[in-house]
C-alpha cells in the first residue's frame, strides 16, 4: 500500500537507514577478506579514510596483525592495541597527524619481507588523513581550499595532491617489500582507484601540465613553493604493482535503496551512479526527470522511486553553512512544489560541507511551509545557507560520521 505525507518522511529514514547498514565496512571489509591466503609471513596493517575504524576492526578480527596504523577523522582515545597506533588525523584538510600518520606507515612498510603481507585498508577522506607533502601543510591547505570553493571537482584536486605528496599517486606501495592487497571503500564516480584517496598504491602518471591547467582553469594562483614542487615532479611511476579489491561503492548503496522501496511496495527506476556537475544545475536536470513523470509525460508511471547516486559541487560565493547535498534539496524545493514528490539527498558519510548534516528531505509542502515563517529559498540559496534554511524546517538529515563513505544517494519518491 502507498503512503503519502509526513509518512514519507518516515519512510525515507528507514531508508536511510537501511542504505548505510547495507554498505557497513567491517561486514563487506570481512567477507573479502575470506578470499585472502594466508602469507607463510607477517601480516601488517595501513588503514587510512572515514571507514578505516570497521575496515582495520575486520583485518585485525581476521588475521594476527603484526603491527599497524589506522588514521580516522573519529576520536580514537578509546584504542590502546600496542600493536595498532591509532592516530586522528585532519579532514578536509591534512594536519600534522596526518603526516604523522604516513611517516608512521612509512617506517612499517620499510621494514617487510618478502614473506609477509601488507594489507591497507582505503577510503574515503583518506586523502587528508593520510598525507606527507612536499611543500609546507599550510601552503598545502591554502591551495586545497581555494580550489574546493572555485569548484574544483574531487578528480582535479587529487591529480594536485599527488604531485605534492610522498605517498600519493601510487608511491606508498613502493617502500614495502612485502606483497600488497589495498581493500577500497570507493568514493568516486567510476570506482577510479587513482582517484580514491589519491591513489596511493596505485600506479599513475602525471605530467606538470596537467597540474597547471587545474590552477589556470578555476583561476586560482600557484604560490611559487608549489610551482618549484610542480616543475621539479617527475611524473608519478609506482614500480610495484598492488592487488586492489572493492569492497563497496555508491552502487551498492543504490542496489539497497532499490530494495528497500521494492519491498515497501514501488516500482523504482535507477539513474545510475554518475551524478555529477554542480548542485543547483544537477537538481534542475533531476527535478525536470520528477515532474515529467509526476505529470504522466513519460513511459514511466507513479508511484516509483527514482533513485540515483554520485557526487556534486558547489561553488561557493555566499557565507552561509550547508554542503552539496543540502544545496542540491534546497534547489529542488521550488521545482517539486505543490506537487506529490518527496525527495532527499543524501552523504553516506554523514558529513555533507561545512555543517553536521548529512543531507536534507524536502517535500511539496517546503515552500509553502518556509514562506509561512517568512523564510525566502532565495536569499538561503544566494548565500549557500541551506543548512539554516532546513533546520528551520527541521527537515535536515543527522546521523553523525557513519564510518562508511560511498558518496551521495538522491531518492525521489513520486506518488
Amino acid at each position: 500500500m502507498m503512503i503519502s505525507g509526513k509518512k514519507n518522511r518516515v519512510l525515507i529514514r528507514e531508508l536511510i537507514s537501511h542504505v548505510l547498514k547495507s554498505i557497513d565496512p567491517y561486514e563487506k571489509t570481512f567477507e573479502k577478506l575470506e578470499d585472502v591466503k594466508r602469507p607463510s609471513g607477517k601480516v601488517y596493517l595501513v588503514a587510512f579514510g572515514k571507514s578505516s575504524l570497521k575496515m582495520a576492526k575486520a583485518a585485525t578480527d581476521f588475521f594476527e596483525v603484526e603491527k599497524g596504523v589506522v588514521v580516522t577523522n573519529e576520536d580514537v582515545s578509546r584504542f590502546g592495541d600496542s600493536k595498532i597506533k591509532y592516530i586522528q588525523g585532519g579532514h578536509p584538510f591534512p594536519n600534522e597527524k596526518s603526516v604523522e600518520a604516513a611517516k608512521y606507515a612509512i617506517e612499517i612498510l620499510k621494514k617487510t619481507s618478502e614473506s609477509d603481507l601488507v594489507l591497507v585498508m582505503i577510503s574515503g577522506g583518506g586523502s587528508a588523513l593520510f598525507e606527507y607533502p612536499k611543500v609546507d601543510l599550510e601552503t598545502l591547505q591554502n591551495i586545497t581550499q581555494s580550489l574546493m570553493k572555485s569548484g574544483a571537482n574531487i578528480e582535479e584536486l587529487n591529480i594536485v595532491r599527488k604531485s605534492l605528496s610522498f605517498v600519493k599517486g601510487g608511491k606508498l606501495s613502493d617502500f614495502a617489500r612485502a606483497p600488497m592487497i589495498s581493500f577500497v571503500m570507493s568514493d568516486v564516480i567510476g570506482d577510479d582507484l587513482g582517484t580514491i584517496a589519491s591513489g596511493p598504491t596505485f600506479h599513475q602518471d602525471i605530467s606538470p601540465r596537467d597540474i597547471f591547467e587545474i590552477f589556470e582553469k578555476y583561476g586560482v594562483e600557484i604560490p611559487q613553493t608549489v610551482e618549484d614542487a610542480i616543475k621539479n615532479n617527475e611524473c608519478v611511476r609506482s614500480r610495484k604493482k598492488v592487488e586492489h579489491v572493492i569492497v563497496a561503492s555508491n552502487r551498492d548503496a543504490c542496489a539497497a535503496a532499490r530494495n528497500f522501496m521494492n519491498s515497501n511496495g514501488y516500482e523504482t527506476l535507477y539513474l545510475g551512479s554518475g551524478i555529477q556537475g554542480e548542485s543547483r544545475e544537477v537538481a534542475k536536470a533531476l527535478g525536470g526527470i520528477y515532474k515529467e513523470i509526476e505529470s504522466g509525460h513519460t513511459d514511466f508511471s507513479s508511484p516509483i522511486a527514482v533513485i540515483s547516486g554520485g557526487e556534486t559541487t558547489v561553488t561557493v560565493k555566499g557565507d552561509g553553512m550547508g554542503g552539496r547535498n543540502q544545496e542540491m534539496a534546497l534547489s529542488i524545493v521550488p521545482i517539486i512544489a505543490r506537487r506529490k514528490i518527496s525527495f532527499v539527498s543524501f552523504g553516506t558519510d554523514g558529513i555533507d560541507g561545512y555543517s553536521i548534516a548529512a543531507g536534507a528531505i524536502v517535500d511539496g509542502t517546503s515552500l509553502e511551509r518556509a514562506q509561512n515563517i517568512g523564510m525566502d529559498y532565495k536569499k538561503f540559496l544566494n548565500n549557500n545557507d541551506s543548512f539554516h534554511f532546513f533546520e528551520k524546517l527541521d527537515d535536515l538529515i543527522i546521523t553523525g560520521p557513519t564510518g562508511t563513505n560511498v558518496m551521495d544517494i538522491h531518492v525521489a519518491i513520486i506518488l
